[in-house]
C-alpha cells in the first residue's frame, strides 16, 4: 500500500523555513560587510596606506589590452539585462521570481552609486586620490549573474555560474589594474551585491520547486563547479597573501608586488562570494512530487 504526500503537509514548510534563514544571513553578512569595511579602509590612517601602495603600482605595460569588459557596463545594459531576466521568467512562468531578480540588479546598482555618493574619503593619510567606495561595475557584474541564476533551470546554473564568475574576477581585476578602484571597493561590490540577493531570496518568492525545469541534472557537475569555486578562491587568496608579504619584506614598499596582492585579494573577494551563494542555492533538493509514492509505514 502506498501512500501520497499532501502538499500543505507540515514536512514541506521545513525547507522554506531553512530557505528563508539561510539567505537571511547572507544578507545580514552582506550588511556587515560595507560598513566594516569602509571603516577599515576607508576611515583609517593604516587603510588608506596599504590601499594607495597597490596604487602605486599601476603601470601601463599592467592594462589589459581591451577594456571591452567595462564598457559593457552601463545603463542601457543593465536595462536591456533586466528585460531579459523578465522574458525568461515570463517564458518560465515565473514572474514574481523574475520581477525579484529585477530588483537584485536595479537596488544592487542604486545601492552602489548612493554609498559612492555620500561616502567620503578623508584625507588622513596624504591620500589625495578620490572615493571610489564601492565599485559599481563590480556590484552590477555580480548582481547581474545573480540575477540571471534566480531565473536559470538549476540544470543549467553550473555553466552559468562559471561563465559568469569568470566575468565577474576579470571586471574586478581590471579596475584594480586600470586604477580606478581599491580593493576595499570590490570587498563593499561584494557585500551590496550579497544583500539584496540576500534579502530578496529571503522573503520574496521561492525560486524553485518541484517542476521539472528546477529538478537538479546529475549531482556530478554542480560538484565540480563547487570544487572549482572553493579551490579558486583558496588559490587567488594564498597568492595574494604571498604576493603581499613579499611587497612589505624588508621595510621597503615593493608597489607592483602589492599590486599583485589587491589584485588576488579583489579575486578571491568576488569568487568568495560567488561561492556562498552556490553553497547556499546547492542546498536546496528537489522536493518530491504528488505523483511520487512513498511506502507507508
Amino acid at each position: 500500500m502506498t501512500r501520497t504526500p499532501e502538499r500543505n503537509a507540515p514536512e514541506s514548510r521545513g525547507p522554506s523555513v531553512s530557505r528563508r534563514v539561510r539567505w537571511g544571513l547572507l544578507a545580514a553578512l552582506g550588511f556587515v560587510i560595507v560598513p566594516s569595511v569602509y571603516a577599515a579602509a576607508v576611515l583609517t590612517p593604516m587603510g588608506q596606506r596599504v590601499e594607495d601602495a597597490a596604487l602605486g603600482g599601476v603601470r601601463e605595460s599592467d592594462l589589459f589590452g581591451s577594456d571591452t569588459a567595462l564598457n559593457v557596463i552601463s545603463v542601457p545594459v543593465i536595462l536591456l539585462l533586466v528585460v531579459v531576466i523578465a522574458a525568461v521568467a515570463f517564458a518560465r512562468r515565473r514572474l514574481a521570481v523574475g520581477l525579484g531578480a529585477g530588483v537584485v540588479v536595479l537596488a544592487s546598482a542604486a545601492t552602489s552609486t548612493l554609498v559612492k555618493r555620500i561616502a567620503e574619503r578623508p584625507e588622513i593619510a596624504q591620500s589625495t586620490t578620490p572615493n571610489s567606495f564601492p565599485s559599481g561595475h563590480a556590484t552590477i557584474a555580480l548582481a547581474a549573474l545573480f540575477g540571471v541564476l534566480m531565473v536559470t533551470p538549476r540544470r543549467f546554473r553550473p555553466i552559468v555560474t562559471l561563465l559568469g564568475a569568470a566575468y565577474a574576477v576579470f571586471v574586478a581585476n581590471q579596475t584594480v589594474v586600470y586604477g580606478w578602484h581599491r580593493v576595499s571597493d570590490i570587498i563593499g561590490a561584494c557585500g551590496i551585491a550579497l544583500f539584496w540577493l540576500g534579502l530578496v531570496r529571503a522573503v520574496g518568492p521561492q525560486v524553485d520547486r518541484a517542476q521539472r525545469g528546477d529538478r537538479d541534472g546529475r549531482r556530478g557537475p554542480r560538484r565540480v563547479v563547487s570544487g572549482v569555486l572553493l579551490v579558486a578562491t583558496g588559490v587567488t587568496f594564498l597568492v595574494g597573501v604571498a604576493a603581499l608579504v613579499y611587497g612589505i619584506a624588508g621595510g621597503a614598499h615593493d608597489h607592483a608586488a602589492i599590486l599583485v596582492a589587491g589584485r588576488m585579494a579583489s579575486s578571491a573577494s568576488v569568487l568568495a562570494a560567488v561561492t556562498m551563494v552556490w553553497l547556499a542555492d546547492d542546498l536546496h533538493r528537489a522536493p518530491r512530487t504528488d505523483t511520487e509514492a512513498i511506502p507507508a509505514a
